[in-house]
């Protein structure tokens, strides 16, 4: 990553950057302002972390009566002034502004954009515009892209580093503009299944290798294109993306034209058949002129079904570009939407509907496990039964049935199975049958038109064809035992993972599938599709994959001189109040014997499982990276690898509480890891022994604000009136006070600190309700929420 004066030193070449093209069809996603303290500076510097030389000035305004004031008396350094942090969801597009004005004419001045990780460190370059010598006031703006890895955002006034000079600031604003539903994989080329070439982008490799370090934009890696003949062009093809006829697109990325000419961006429409329609293109500057942002809008033809970003080199043309962060951008992007359903519960374990937070920090909670040797299965006689695992489903009975139903995969020693087993008190599992006619079952649903004595079929589900095959397809089911095929269902491409959910909010059927049928096979990422009858769905699309950040979380050490990285090997989405929660399989490969070949089943490594959250099934936050399981001792059969079920289920415990399940599968080594990989050194725990177990909490407390602190939310427009809060204070008598903002951040009358009755007690599930004196319910919206609390953990609230 470049160091902070590299990134200064280098900001005049940053500010030739070419502005995306903003067209009409692209406001759908409109963008939304976000929550600047104190951005005219009229409180002096409140919420600004500013150097010594930095101050306020009420002589010298853009507008009202205050302004700060920079005085930079070096020349070999430069002076900053920080704003506060912001929430940011990755993916998201951020754009900020801020007015300057110079004492005299040539003094300098720059904004700069910090995004920066959970531990407060900086994860991308700044980006920066450069101020005009000029004495009048004049608007500096910059837009950034938010890393996969960043969980907060800051605005950074800054004098030049090679001038001195006295510069007045205000007016700072920041909006966003949704993440994209529309993504390119291993957009910024840090995927690490292929060191030499960008993985899941195909190319002529002659000609195209990846550079690292502070020869990216953003991030470790980028790739760099070198075109030396003026008769054969090089390329480098991103995986295909789905999209509407119709859709207006723009593609952008960062590209630093190093020499000669020829360097292109194409946009490139295509049929179903893969056939290219159109292809629309844009090009950087001359070489010289440094990073910049090229931007290239076309709108997708008839016949379209899907996009690709091609980096190009021309056929006559000869020279070499870097190329990094490539962003689609949609016409079908959602703006975010204050709309809070009436009963629905907003968790703090992701973003989405954060505005910012100081003091506290986020964490995640381990779930506590129901005993320490798995869930006992009845064995009978049929083998696969002896290591039972997930992907597994656990769903109420209904009258006359068992209280609880699991299904599990089998041993795959045994090849593809299935079995089903039941429960009276969804602890112990008694096997019942083995599944026939759906051999490798992805996840179970219940029908929801389904009802006592229905002819329609009671459960749904997605199945493997074979050992073999690369395709899932979709199953029904009267008793959960026998399955056949959905008549007039066409299968899905995917692998060997694959998980389906039913969301009541959206009324739709959740299928996340593991998609790395590249050739040769990529990283395992998730791609997700969408039906509302289990027989129509969406052409999959990307949903979810690692990042660097997962890469370098990895505490164990690579195996015969390999780097470890991170995949994910699988995840459900499960719908959960206002969001969905996913519970990623982490799988840390700490060796790849055939990774220059691209055969990734004998990877070796562990696997745990983490959390997620997302508003669209495509853009996650994970603000805090912690074990939703906690692995058993080495040896133990979830020490190795975990895999996560598709069900969260609340219940009410033995001592009348309400606490939530979790239902998982592990095995006691690594992946694919024989004796005989030990022996050779490839791994160090042999696959073993495998089991179904289940975690709880209580109720909702997965994830938490943590410590002494406030935590104010995006703008709210609930459907309920009635606030009540998931709150547990510390051991030192900690409490939660919630205020009632408007949407600029005002408190509004009756509803400020002095009026709220403190919440001083532990408020499980379902909540402690906030009341401010007299006033017992929320005003009507647009709101704000500003949570201030002593200590403790703040998990939840709900408006009904």
């Amino acid at each position: 990553m470049r160091s902070f004066l590299r990134a200064a030193a280098s900001v005049a070449l940053l500010s030739t950057v070419l502005l995306i093209p903003s067209t009409p069809a692209l406001a759908a996603a409109s963008s939304a302002t976000r929550l600047q303290a104190n951005p005219g500076f009229e409180s002096g510097l409140t919420s600004w972390t500013a150097d010594s030389s930095a101050a306020t000035a009420t002589t010298t305004a853009h507008s009202g009566s205050g302004a700060l004031r920079i005085a930079d008396s070096s020349t070999t350094a430069g002076v900053s002034v920080r704003g506060s942090a912001l929430a940011v969801v990755p993916g998201e597009r951020i754009t900020a502004g801020i007015w300057v004005k110079q004492a005299v004419a040539g003094a300098g001045g720059f904004l700069y954009l910090e995004f920066r990780r959970a531990d407060g460190s900086r994860t991308t370059p700044v980006l920066s515009e450069a101020a005009a010598s000029s004495t009048s006031w004049q608007q500096l703006t910059v837009t950034g892209d938010v890393p996969d890895d960043a969980v907060t955002v800051n605005v950074l006034a800054y004098s030049s580093v090679a001038g001195s000079g006295t510069t007045y600031w205000d007016d700072a604003t920041v909006s966003a503009l949704p993440a994209p539903l529309r993504k390119v994989p291993n957009a910024g080329f840090e995927e690490q299944r292929d060191t030499s070439y960008p993985t899941q982008w195909a190319t002529d490799k002659t000609g195209v290798g990846l550079v690292r370090g502070a020869a990216a934009f953003e991030g470790d890696t980028a790739v760099r294109i070198t075109d030396g003949s003026t008769t054969d062009a090089v390329s480098v093809l991103s995986r295909a993306v789905p999209v509407g006829v119709g859709e207006t697109i723009t593609a952008s990325a960062w590209a630093n034209p190093l020499s000669g000419a020829g360097a292109t961006l194409y946009l490139e429409f295509r049929d179903a058949d893969g056939d290219r329609l159109s292809a629309t293109t844009a090009a950087p500057g001359s070489a010289g002129s440094g990073w910049q942002r090229v931007g290239v809008t076309a709108t997708a033809p008839a016949s379209a079904t899907t996009v690709t970003v091609r980096l190009y080199s021309l056929l006559g043309s000869v020279g070499t570009t870097t190329w990094d962060d490539v962003r689609l951008r949609s016409g079908a992007d959602v703006s975010y939407a204050p709309a809070l359903g009436a009963g629905r519960m907003v968790l703090f374990a992701g973003d989405q509907r954060v505005e910012s937070y100081t003091g506290v920090t986020h964490k995640v909670f381990a779930g506590t496990k129901a005993n320490t040797t798995g869930i006992v299965l009845g064995k009978g006689s049929a083998a696969y039964t002896a290591n039972p695992r997930c992907s597994c489903t656990v769903l109420p009975g209904g009258t006359g049935e068992p209280k609880w139903k699991l299904w599990f995969s089998g041993s795959p020693q045994n090849g593809l199975s299935a079995g089903y087993a039941t429960s009276e008190d969804g602890l112990t599992f008694q096997h019942v049958a083995l599944v026939t006619g759906a051999p490798a079952l992805g996840g179970v649903v219940a029908n929801p038109a389904w009802t006592s004595g229905s002819a329609v079929p009671h459960y749904f589900g997605l199945s493997r064809r074979t050992t073999s095959g690369n395709e899932y397809y979709w199953v029904r089911s009267t008793d959960g035992i026998a399955w056949t095929e959905v008549p007039g269902s066409t299968p899905l491409a995917g692998f060997d993972v694959a998980n389906v959910t039913w969301d009541p909010v959206t009324k739709l059927f959740v299928a996340q599938i593991k998609r790395h049928l590249s050739i040769p096979l990529g990283p395992r990422t998730t791609w997700v599709s969408t039906s509302t009858d289990f027989v129509r769905w969406s052409t999959p699309r990307p949903s979810f994959a690692t990042d660097r950040l997962d890469d370098e979380l990895i505490t164990g050490a690579g195996k015969h001189g390999q780097t470890p990285w991170s995949e994910v090997y699988g995840m459900p989405a499960i719908r959960y109040g206002d969001q969905y929660l996913g519970t990623p399989w982490i799988f840390d490969i700490t060796y790849s014997p055939n990774r220059d070949d691209g055969d990734n089943g004998p990877d070796k490594g562990r696997g745990h499982l983490e959390l997620a959250t997302s508003q669209d099934l495509v853009n996650w936050s994970r603000p805090s990276r912690g074990d939703l399981v906690t692995p058993g001792a080495a040896g133990s059969w979830d020490y190795g690898f975990q895999l996560g079920g598709t069900t969260l289920t609340t219940v009410t415990n033995a001592a009348g509480q309400q606490e939530t399940r979790f239902y998982y599968g592990s095995f006691a080594g690594e992946h694919s890891c024989s004796a005989a990989n030990v022996t050779a050194g490839d791994c160090d725990h042999g696959a073993g022994n495998s089991n179904v177990g289940m975690v709880s909490w209580p109720a909702d407390r997965f994830a938490s604000f943590h410590g002494a602190g406030t935590v104010t939310t995006r703008p709210l427009t609930p459907a309920g009136s009635n606030l009540t809060v998931n709150f547990a204070p510390g051991a030192g008598g900690d409490n939660l006070k919630v205020e009632v903002l408007d949407v600029d951040g005002t408190v509004l009358t009756g509803y400020g600190a002095a009026d709220v009755t403190p919440i001083t007690t532990d408020a499980r599930a379902p909540g402690a309700q906030v009341t401010w004196g007299a006033n017992t319910t929320l005003p009507s919206g647009p709101i704000r929420l500003r949570f201030t609390q002593t200590g403790g953990d703040l998990f939840a609230f709900t408006v009904d």
